[in-house]
């Protein structure tokens, strides 16, 4: 509050007097007569008020001040969301009652009190911290103030502001908005300008607290000096960490009704509103609660008696970046989106240009708006403030898009600073980068478990597409730019993501579950259905009388399920029994059948969650057959991937399902009629998809956050159900502080021992001591997400069928988006199919793949090599037929070479590895480091192979073949930056060049083997010819097998393809053999069990291969 030169004793003494009398008369104008007498407690509170006032006339100036001050600092607290705990002991030192007082009226001492500070400043005594607000927070005495007499304490175009911040107010209201200009215009404006509730809600309601504090009567007077001053007062109540704003659709109104003369007033608050912030964030570090409010129950539970309060531990996750001339937040920053910044200015027009012409949906605008804030806060917070300071030489801001210098902003260059070496001046320092900018800004934020994501190089990809799209613009503002990040090369951050790291669980524990889920939600349909249809609410709890079967022992009852974690949905009555039990009978509440029908959806299809909040209900049961047997196509008409509506394969049972919610929705629509009608897409009017009437709607709103997906509430009632039958399981759930830690962040950190113990502890305070107790709050939680749900249905289905088939008819995605979905389940997921395996293939004998060599079988016994090495080295080599080979043959390095050291026969200095003998015992000599580089072992000339290692090389140089085949599908599918795909060109012409040094090693090994016959290897019983590995028309599975029989037992050389493939085909024998077979080890892993299951395929009754490939192939 600040105290103008006209707050004098005798003024204020004045103003109290006219205001106390006025208050007077309001009040017994406004409240019944009752007040007046104080029946049962009720009371308007302007007796305190004036009595206390009158005490505070007679005070000194500077008590009077500070006790206004006080008087602020507790309306800040009520308006701007502290608890009512918080202000109450502070309202009766203020204002103090001798009475009781009813609870409703409590608070009407503050409110009186908040029109008097209001009236100060309107008689422009003093100018208040706009954070008090123009209104109270209590929507009944807002309505009170702004339709009644009281309003007379507020200048009058605060009120009609305030009012007109939602049109339903608007409406209401109407009678009691005092300037005509609002009521003549404000409609046609809405109309024309087409703001989002949300904006110009917010836009109208933040003018109405400035004009308040300022007590301003003329909009003219509405200055760059009065919106800075809101701006100050904002970024320090928020720490300089406010949300997001714009008062522009409030000015651009007052502008449109004629109450304000046309000015650049805004445009240049937003340009000194951009400026940097430096400082440091004040944490709040702790919230208070007493023992009545809500929030204690939840944190120590009920029953717990003799509680004064708890203090609970806040952590703030805001993160200041710091390079000494410059600070500010790190992370994406929304008063930096290019809707917040000057529209005049040709970056920011530009990127509102992009995303229009780039995107339609709410999320990639969102998406967009985020990664493109980095820019703008380089472009206008830091560098400002870079050339501010002696650092920057004689260089000049980037004004326009042809200034920004690649080699000045981007990289440096010699070339650059030789021919700017004028500008160079003593003690310049180039500013940070704009990349280091973005990936500082992005690492700074992450939490502990997602240092590795790519948030800095997928913002940077928007930049970079946003540079291309301004190179593509004909216009002359855009000059000669050239996007300054094309071909830029910099050391990778983060990892790229190739691998689907969602949670994955259990086969069974999954099939246990889709059976639960839709018996219980089909029961909670039943009672919601009968709730509206009685107007009986429904219980805490369902009683489900139906039998699952998890395990495949014995059926088991799923019995009382508790609901009472997962909030019911309130509706208004039917006709029919509104009423029933008095005048106030007018809701029933329904089971959140919601979040069970969404997560059974999830359970039985691979849809994605946003597009099964949004199924449409007049599109998505179009191609529902009556006799179509037990499986439905889903129509789905909305997906963030694609541009057309696509069907997707689900049971019959899911169907009916979801028609049972749809039946109830059109049931509630009837007496609800916010249900009807479309909303458009995600709520974004310009959306590709148009307008949706979602199936899953029974709110007014409808998108994610009224759609939570109670995921942890539901999984604790499947454990219990399977604890309660003694079910052995893997438990998805896991108890962690209740407070300031995710599932993930908190498994991470407590896998490291690094979690935080003092943000996870509340201090409890007892009415009979005054210690402090520490207590911490733990809550038990599901690792399972969404994203898991959408995962297991691929990681069980593609192995089976395929990724494409999967993609087709169950996902909607793509085969490789499929592929990257895919992960190998759990062990204990396949145990019962697993040990089911063994009874198909125990039998007789067979050496249907002796003809195969692994690279065990061929492994150099150790202790013999040197035992023979050292006593004839000469016969020891040409026995193995070792050979090393100089591929870089010069004056300086001939003498180099691996039998020449072999030859020595020192044995003590010898390295084995699978594919090849190292005489120096895997140290290399720098003379091969300056040849070769070190431990390139594959081009090193002191490299020795023999026969033995012809296995081991083969199986090498095919993982690197399926390393590049990897590199060439990524190359061809995948988006990604230019410095990517040139790592990703290097990666893989390292590849081929090891491959070919490998296969130039295998060659002269074939070639110059002694016998013509074929070639022998050297094992524990002397010489044995080896058979090579036939592939030639050999199928994807036959291929695999050979290649399993191969490598069995050497991981080293399984490459990521290969593992794949042996998960896969391990699922499709699991699948068909299920019912048939006995007991197996479950200790096998996915390669373990396809090379044994190959190596015995032919003990099956005397099949043939053939007949064994028959069985375990698909196509057959």
């Amino acid at each position: 509050m600040i105290f103008f030169d006209t707050f004098t004793k005798d003024n204020f003494t004045s103003a109290v007097s006219s205001f106390s009398t006025k208050l007077k008369e309001c009040c017994g104008n406004v409240f019944p007569a009752s007040y007046k007498k104080k029946t049962n407690g009720a009371d308007d509170g302007s007796d305190q008020c004036i009595a206390m006032l009158n005490l505070v006339s007679v005070m000194q100036l500077h008590e009077i001040k500070e006790y206004l001050e006080e008087v602020e600092s507790l309306l800040i607290m009520e308006v701007r969301g502290d608890t009512k705990d918080a202000y109450l002991p502070m309202l009766e030192k203020l204002v103090p009652s001798p009475t009781k007082i009813r609870p409703n009226d409590v608070f009407n001492r503050m409110h009186n009190m908040r029109l008097l500070v209001s009236y100060l400043a309107l008689n422009k005594l003093v100018r208040l911290n706009t954070m008090v607000g123009s209104h109270p927070k209590s929507t009944n005495a807002a309505k009170r103030i702004s339709s009644t007499t009281m309003s007379q304490f507020i200048p009058p175009l605060a009120n009609d502001c305030w009012i007109s911040a939602t049109l339903k107010r608007f409406d209401d209201l109407n009678d009691h908005i005092r300037l005509p200009s609002f009521k003549d215009n404000l409609l046609e404006f809405t109309q024309t300008e087409g703001f989002k509730v949300d904006k110009h809600n917010q836009a109208f309601k933040r003018l109405a607290d400035i004009i308040v504090a300022n007590g301003v009567t003329d909009a003219n007077d509405i200055t760059l000096e009065v919106l800075l001053s809101y701006h100050n007062d904002l970024m320090e109540q928020y720490g300089n960490n406010p949300a997001a704003y714009n008062i522009r659709p409030a000015l651009d109104f007052l502008e449109y009704a004629q109450l304000i003369t046309k000015s650049d007033i805004y445009k240049t608050f937003l340009e000194l509103r951009a400026k940097p912030q430096i400082g440091e964030k004040p944490e709040p570090n702790k919230k208070i609660f007493t023992e009545n409010s809500s929030a204690l129950e939840g944190l120590v539970g009920k029953n717990v008696q003799g509680i004064k309060q708890i203090t609970v531990p806040i952590r703030d996750r805001t993160t200041n970046l710091d390079y000494k001339y410059w600070s500010g937040k790190a992370g994406s920053d929304s008063s930096f989106y290019p809707e917040e910044l000057d529209q005049n200015n040709i970056w920011i027009a530009a990127q509102q240009d992009y995303i229009r012409s780039t995107s339609n949906e709410a999320g990639t605008i969102k998406q967009k708006n985020m990664r493109l804030s980095f820019l703008n806060k380089y472009l206008f917070s830091y560098l400002p403030a870079y050339f501010c300071t002696e650092f920057s030489g004689k260089f000049v801001y980037p004004e326009k898009p042809e200034d920004l210098i690649a080699s000045l902003f981007v990289q440096r260059s010699n070339v650059f600073e030789y021919e700017n070496r004028d500008k160079i001046t003593e003690g310049f320092q180039y500013p940070v980068s704009l990349q280091q900018f973005v990936y500082d800004m992005t690492s700074a934020v992450h939490r502990d478990d997602t240092k590795n994501n790519n948030s800095g190089r997928d913002a940077l990809l928007i930049i970079s597409n946003f540079f291309d799209y301004l190179v593509s613009l004909e216009s002359s503002l855009v000059g000669n730019f050239k996007n300054p990040l094309m071909g830029r090369t910099k050391e990778r951050v983060g990892n790229r993501y190739v691998k689907n790291t969602k949670y994955v669980f259990g086969l069974e524990y999954w099939l246990g579950l889709r059976s639960f889920c839709s018996e219980v939600t089909n029961q909670m349909l039943d009672e919601s259905q009968k709730a509206i249809e009685s107007g009986e609410n429904c219980k805490s709890y369902i009683i489900v009388n139906k039998d699952v079967n998890i395990d495949g022992s014995f059926p088991m009852k799923i019995g009382k399920v508790n609901l009472k974690d997962i909030p019911q949905i309130k509706l208004s009555k039917s006709d029919a029994v509104r009423y029933k039990s008095g005048t106030k009978d007018e809701t029933v509440y329904v089971h959140d059948h919601i979040s069970w029908s969404l997560m059974n959806l999830g359970l039985h299809s691979g849809l994605r969650r946003s597009n099964a909040i949004w199924l449409d209900d007049q599109e998505c049961f179009k191609l529902y057959l009556e006799d179509n047997g037990g499986f439905q196509q889903l129509v789905v008409t909305t997906d963030k991937a694609k541009s057309n509506c696509y069907s997707v394969t689900v049971s019959s049972e899911t169907v009916e399902m979801l028609q049972k919610v749809y039946k109830i929705k059109k049931m509630a629509m009837e007496s609800n009629p916010n249900l009807r009608g479309e909303l458009p897409y995600d709520g974004h009017k310009n959306s590709k998809w148009g307008n949706i009437s979602p199936l899953f709607r029974l709110r007014n709103a409808h998108n994610d956050n009224s759609c939570p997906h109670k995921f942890s509430e539901i999984i604790n009632e499947y454990e219990a159900f399977l604890m309660r039958n003694g079910v052995d399981f893997e438990p998805t759930t896991l108890f962690l502080p209740a407070l300031n830690y995710s599932v993930n962040e908190f498994i991470y950190l407590n896998s490291i021992g690094d979690v935080n113990s003092q943000l996870c502890q509340i201090l409890v305070t007892y009415h009979d001591n005054n210690d402090d107790v520490p207590f911490t709050p733990i809550t038990r939680k599901t690792q399972i997400t969404p994203h898991s749900l959408r995962t297991m249905t691929v990681s069980v289905f593609a192995p089976i069928l395929g990724s494409k088939v999967v993609g087709k008819y169950l996902t909607g995605q793509s085969e490789a988006t499929v592929d990257l979905y895919t992960k190998a389940l759990p062990n204990s997921a396949s145990k019962d199919l697993i040990n089911e395996i063994v009874r198909l293939i125990s039998g007789s004998d067979s050496n249907s793949m002796s003809t195969v060599l692994s690279v065990r079988d061929t492994e150099i016994n150790q202790k013999k090599f040197a035992q023979e090495l050292h006593n004839s080295p000469g016969q020891t080599i040409d026995k193995y037929n070792a050979h090393s080979i100089n591929f870089e043959i010069g004056a300086n390095n001939v003498h180099i070479n691996g039998l020449h050291e072999l030859r020595k026969g020192n044995i003590n200095n010898i390295a084995y590895y699978r594919t090849h003998i190292c005489p120096t015992g895997g140290k290399c000599p720098q003379e091969v480091i300056d040849m070769v580089g070190e431990r390139n072992c594959y081009a090193c000339p002191l490299t020795v192979a023999t026969n033995n290692h012809l296995p081991a090389i083969s199986a090498k140089i095919r993982v690197l073949c399926d390393d590049i085949n990897t590199i060439n599908t990524k190359l061809k599918n995948f988006e990604m930056l230019e410095t990517e795909r040139k790592d990703l060109e290097r990666d893989k012409a390292n590849c081929v060049l090891k491959a070919g040094y490998w296969e130039v090693r295998k060659e002269i090994i074939e070639r110059s083997s002694a016998n013509t016959d074929g070639l022998y290897y050297v094992s524990d019983e002397g010489l044995k010819l080896m058979s090579l590995i036939k592939a030639e028309g050999a199928s994807e599975l036959e291929m695999l097998m050979l290649r399993l029989e191969e490598t069995k037992g050497v991981p080293a050389l399984h490459s990521e393809k290969l593992k794949m493939q042996a998960s896969r085909y391990r699922r499709r024998i699991e699948a068909q053999a299920k019912g048939q077979l006995g007991n197996m080890s479950e200790d096998l892993s996915d390669m373990e069990y396809l090379a044994t299951v190959v190596k015995t395929k032919a003990y099956l009754r005397g099949l043939t291969n053939e007949q064994t490939m028959a069985l375990v192939s698909i196509e057959q």
